[in-house]
């Protein structure tokens, strides 16, 4: 019955351990493709770096038209009014 149990535990903590690892790799990859996508980085939309299921978002300037903008970059011209030229 040792036996049993000890193989329940480690299948169990190999299970949870492989659910773990899908979401650090998910969450790696979205700000991973954002970078790709845009050439930003995380602090030019966020003056801080939220923690996951945390609410406040630390939005920069750039960060909230970005967020206002369906999560688009703005257009270039728009992006003059952010104060950054091109």
């Amino acid at each position: 019955m040792k036996k049993v149990n000890r193989a329940i535990k480690v299948v169990s903590a190999l299970f949870f351990t492989v659910i773990l690892i899908f979401v650090i790799i998910h969450n790696v990859n979205g700000s991973v493709n954002f970078t790709k996508e845009t050439g930003k980085k995380c602090l030019e939309c966020h003056s801080k770096i939220p923690k996951k299921g945390e609410s406040e978002l630390y939005l920069t300037e750039f960060g909230k038209k970005f967020k206002e903008n369906g999560n688009k970059l703005p257009k270039v011209n728009e992006s003059l009014s952010l104060g950054r030229q091109v």
